[in-house]
């Protein structure tokens, strides 16, 4: 019995030192940081997705733009 726990100690010390060195993280192709655009038409990615005023801003500014391309039509 003594060995089982002596085992399972070893494995939960291995597996905390392998995470707290990096060397087992997920690939996830992207950073998390907030600064990562894959384009110049991006949005910043955070953890949960796009920030919501970047999209606020840029949904706002494509409504202006859609006004004034269909002003310029009407005239």
């Amino acid at each position: 019995m003594t060995f089982l726990f002596v085992v399972l100690a070893i494995l939960i010390i291995a597996g905390a030192a392998i995470v707290i060195t990096g060397r087992f993280t997920p690939d996830l192709g992207i950073e998390n940081t907030g600064d990562y655009k894959p384009d110049s038409q991006g949005f910043d990615v955070t953890v949960r997705g796009y920030r919501m005023d970047e999209v606020d801003q840029k949904i706002a500014l494509l409504e202006g733009r859609i006004a004034e391309l269909e002003s310029s039509r009407k005239q």
